[in-house]
């Protein structure tokens, strides 16, 4: 998997393109970006912690302990994690991202893989990740287990911050449990390596309930990114 990982950052240092977008988190954009669109890789998902932590070189124990409180089974916003986040900074980022409907903010990954079962969609409750998993433990070779965290009302233009994430496919095939997932925008920098991390914790998690072996992570990003002021950071990464 670091293997994988430093080939994306590679192909993102040598051939990324200048876009000059007019926001970036739902603010003004601070600096032109470097892209790479469609970018897609695929490799084996460690079976260990230990052995994911080291492949991937993911923020620890940050994207462990957030990790842990995404699926912790209550759509908390604005959780506790996010303050530890090594990239946080108090003072500018709760001004820019909290909502101004109290200390929120304008959606957290809790509540998108905990979404109120109250609340319906246009004919049918909301499902969460207990829900995916039931349907695996139902049907182990279904095709229908993908965790939604991009919900429609983040098809509105309200002006603020959305998910990254669009969301996770799960396919049981070949005695093991392999996940595609789906990101329309990733920050080199800041959030690659998490993601995969959690990614990857995500589908240990429920190859744990299910009592089989993780398989094969394919990740697909629409946008993968770095600010052209940062570019130097891929190769301190790597």
């Amino acid at each position: 998997m670091n293997k994988e990982i430093k080939q994306a950052l590679s192909i993102l240092y040598n051939s990324g393109k200048e876009i000059k977008t007019r926001k970036w988190q739902a603010v003004e954009s601070p600096d032109i970006i470097l892209e790479v669109s469609n970018l897609f890789f695929t490799s084996p998902i460690p079976l260990s912690i230990p052995k994911l932590s080291k492949e991937t070189g993911a923020d620890l124990p940050w994207s462990e302990d957030h990790f842990r409180e995404r699926i912790g089974g209550s759509p908390l916003n604005p959780g506790d994690q996010y303050k530890n986040w090594p990239y946080y900074r108090a003072s500018l980022d709760d001004k820019r991202f909290k909502s101004h409907q109290g200390d929120k903010f304008s959606h957290t990954y809790m509540e998108r893989y905990w979404p109120p079962k109250e609340k319906k969609g246009i004919r049918y409750k909301n499902g969460d990740l207990r829900d995916i998993i039931q349907r695996l433990e139902e049907d182990l070779y279904t095709r229908q287990a993908y965790l939604s965290i991009w919900h429609p009302e983040d098809q509105s233009n309200n002006e603020v911050r959305l998910p990254c994430t669009l969301g996770y496919w799960f396919n049981y095939r070949k005695s093991v449990l392999n996940c595609t997932y789906h990101i329309r925008s990733c920050d080199a920098i800041r959030h690659f390596r998490n993601d995969i991390y959690m990614t990857c914790r995500l589908v240990q998690h429920i190859a744990e309930k299910l009592g089989v072996y993780p398989g094969k992570l394919s990740m697909w990003i629409g946008s993968f990114h770095v600010f052209k002021t940062e570019k130097w950071k891929i190769k301190e990464k790597d």
